[in-house]
């Protein structure tokens, strides 16, 4: 793997990324409130992920054997990022239906796990790797999550 040359940009973007994601879900807790508990929950997880990712990057900076690696162009998050914003103003558009939302979100989820979406940071360090444990705990428990609702609610 390639080390970053400008680890902070990919930081940045993955972290609007997150921001992105709890803007989409916050959508759905509006737009469906039949659902708020479950879109909001998911919304302040995305939330604390952010948090996370802050916290690597200060991992990054304060511990040598830590560090960003470049696994995908920035442009990629930023097309996701263009993405998740659009299905954000489809929301609330009078014919989208739960059903859509669901298989928004776990289109994106899913996306995050094959992709290995967080696999930018490397590091030996005990805080590094506990907090991309977590990462990977919450995103799969995103997944695992939506998708039982969604097959509830008529996919698949």
């Amino acid at each position: 793997m390639k080390i970053a040359m400008s680890p902070g940009a990919i930081i940045e973007a993955l972290r609007e990324h997150e921001l992105a994601i709890a803007g989409l879900y916050e959508a759905y807790a509006e737009v469906f409130p039949e659902c708020e508990d479950l879109w909001a929950g998911l919304a302040m997880e995305e939330l604390q992920h952010a948090k996370w990712i802050d916290a690597l990057y200060a991992n990054v900076q304060n511990n040598p054997q830590d560090f960003v690696v470049e696994r995908f162009r920035i442009g990629a998050i930023e097309h996701s990022i263009e993405y998740i914003k659009q299905q954000t103003a489809a929301a609330y558009q009078g014919d989208f239906m739960l059903i859509n939302a669901l298989s928004t979100a776990v289109q994106l989820e899913r996306a995050l796990l094959e992709n290995k979406y967080f696999e930018v940071f490397e590091g030996d360090s005990a805080s590094t790797r506990r907090t991309l444990a977590l990462l990977g705990e919450s995103t799969r428990g995103h997944y695992q999550k939506l998708h039982r609702f969604w097959r509830e609610n008529g996919g698949g």
